[in-house]
């Protein structure tokens, strides 16, 4: 059937970090929302778009004036203000909007990477220890080294790099002023886990999907540290945008690939996520397996994260869209929930039980 799309997202322009060279995520974006929509007109829907710009009264204006069926979300937060991603979804929420993705309260949870954290421990999933620290920063400091200092509350990998990695407290004094001048932001600091890295790719409400498993393959320097850095994902020429590769399925045996898929629809729930998302794992240097990040509406560009794991199952790119609107409009109750999802029949059901 058709309906009735707006596409909304954040407006292209000049990122705040351009001079820390930074600003490539953008292009990303825009990257997202060509894709998107020559897929939902493919599908046969009358899409529009909305670029939304601050300060969050007009956004609201101009959110408030839609006459949709559904709004496909792909806003990112505003350049700078990552909080503004969950202000966004929650005004759809009040305004009764059906919209695609995770709720505000997901959202607005995973823009705080201790919280996190802590909602892993919660759920009895494994997570790297932590400290918060910025410069002054009352109280003792005591990590165990090599650890990794990332901004606290930035996606997109932003102020993640080779000199993210510390091996003792004057390299990691100095990332930790860097982070508060760069980012404003206080510093996440967590032990740094040198094993195989891994992604999962979730999809569902209450039943959920787990893609084929993609392992990040690293190929750099023995003095370059193997990290998903900002560089890695978004700078072409970059030696680490060269030099990492992405694997999937990954070379995994049964065992390895059904913890992992366990672990990832567990952390989802532990979220409370809903329509989509992706899971960041690493192993110790025991083997464990650890969670690193959750990403609430992950990057589905044609180029971006999910890439890999939908070719991998075998579905179009066009299906895969079309079931985000399905569970979407399942989530906002117009839709009866069905426990096999028609266009990917072949990938695993959730490890967790309704």
């Amino acid at each position: 059937m058709s309906e009735r799309v707006a596409i909304i997202y954040n407006e292209p322009g000049i990122s705040k970090y351009h001079d820390l060279g930074e600003g490539s995520a953008v292009d990303g974006l825009v990257d997202s929302v060509m894709a998107v929509s020559c897929a939902l007109n493919e599908l046969g829907h009358e899409v529009f778009t909305l670029a939304l710009t601050p300060p969050l009264s007009t956004t609201e204006e101009e959110l408030s004036k839609l006459d949709v069926d559904i709004v496909f979300n792909l806003f990112e937060g505003f350049d700078g203000w990552p909080e503004s991603e969950a202000a966004i979804a929650m005004y759809l929420e009040n305004a009764g909007l059906c919209f695609t993705g995770c709720s505000s309260k997901t959202l607005r949870a995973c823009e705080n990477k201790v919280l996190v954290k802590k909602c892993l421990r919660a759920y009895g999933i494994s997570t790297p220890n932590w400290q918060v620290s910025y410069p002054g920063c009352p109280g003792k400091i005591s990590p165990d080294f090599p650890c990794i200092v990332k901004p606290l509350g930035e996606h997109a990998s932003h102020g993640l790099s080779a000199k993210s990695v510390v091996n003792d407290f004057q390299d990691l004094k100095k990332q930790v002023e860097f982070i508060w001048q760069a980012y404003q932001r206080h510093s996440l600091i967590e032990e740094f886990l040198p094993g195989r890295e891994f992604r999962g790719l979730v999809m569902g409400n209450r039943h959920l999907k787990v893609f084929p498993i993609e392992e990040i393959i690293y190929n750099l320097p023995p003095d370059k540290p193997r990290l998903l850095t900002y560089s890695a994902k978004w700078v072409r020429g970059d030696e680490y945008f060269t030099g990492t590769s992405e694997q999937c399925p990954a070379n995994i045996d049964s065992n390895l690939r059904s913890e992992i898929e366990e672990l990832v629809s567990d952390s989802f729930r532990a979220l409370g996520c809903r329509g989509y998302a992706s899971i960041d794992l690493r192993q110790n240097r025991e083997g464990e397996l650890m969670v690193i990040d959750v990403n609430p509406n992950t990057d589905i560009s044609i180029g971006g994260g999910a890439r890999f794991p939908i070719e991998a199952v075998g579905i179009s790119y066009n299906s895969f869209i079309d079931e985000i609107l399905y569970l979407a409009k399942e989530s906002n109750g117009r839709r009866k929930p069905k426990n096999k999802y028609p266009v990917i029949e072949g990938l695993q059901p959730s490890m967790i039980s309704s």
